[in-house]
């Protein structure tokens, strides 16, 4: 659930030096996770994607990976696994790498990119994606920081998940999973038509309803 506040070029940032402004810490199965200042906090969205994913196994990519939730609960519970988080914030990039040599997990890194945009020219066993999905205000004043970056996706809240499905083809090994996030306020059926006109199968493995959207996970995969 999403509260309404609220170059292709690739940063690597020192985990030794973080700029870091604390704005809340968590605890996850068994992290301990410190969110800074202008980085999405997870919520009940991350953390419906985290429960579901840290079980996957091989090259793991995130999308919007924030504080490195989802990321570092797979690297932790998989060590052979080589687990990759992107993010289009710099500041999550650094949070991310100050979770990761915090929690003591050398098997995840972290880079700055917009979507697939400084992705390695690789393809994934998984691929896992919480991406903005709230529509944008008519004005367009939002997206000014990194918070609204998170949280808004263009005028039907759509812009992220698909430009996510038309590129996912060129980054995902046959027989690979996909497990994606996605709300009511942008039409989930439309997603999973989208995604069968891409050759996938898609199943919903968890919904949870608020009094104002309903979230999904959904499952793609194709052989």
């Amino acid at each position: 659930m999403r509260e309404r506040l609220k170059s292709p070029r690739i940063s690597i940032y020192s985990m030794n030096e973080p700029s870091k402004t604390f704005h809340s810490q968590l605890n996850f199965m068994g992290l301990n996770l410190d969110v800074f200042k202008n980085v999405y906090a997870p919520q009940e969205d991350s953390f419906m994607l985290a429960k579901h994913s840290h079980h996957l196994e091989g090259n793991i990519l995130e999308l919007g990976t924030g504080c490195g939730l989802s990321s570092l609960a797979n690297a932790s519970r998989n060590p052979s696994n080589y687990v990759l988080g992107v993010d289009l914030n710099p500041q999550a990039v650094q949070n991310s790498q100050y979770n990761a040599a915090h929690n003591k997990i050398p098997n995840a890194w972290f880079m700055e990119s917009d979507l697939f945009s400084n992705v390695p020219n690789l393809r994934f066993d998984a691929i896992i994606f919480n991406p903005p999905y709230l529509p944008e205000e008519p004005n367009g004043s939002r997206k000014q920081n990194p918070l609204d970056l998170a949280l808004y996706s263009g005028k039907d809240g759509r812009t992220h998940t698909d430009r996510f499905l038309h590129h996912l083809q060129d980054y995902l090994l046959p027989g690979g999973k996909v497990l994606i996030v996605q709300s009511s306020l942008t039409d989930i059926p439309k997603t999973i038509e989208k995604a069968g006109l891409l050759g996938f199968s898609v199943e919903i493995i968890e919904e949870q309803p608020f009094f104002f959207e309903k979230l999904a996970l959904l499952e793609l995969s194709r052989e």
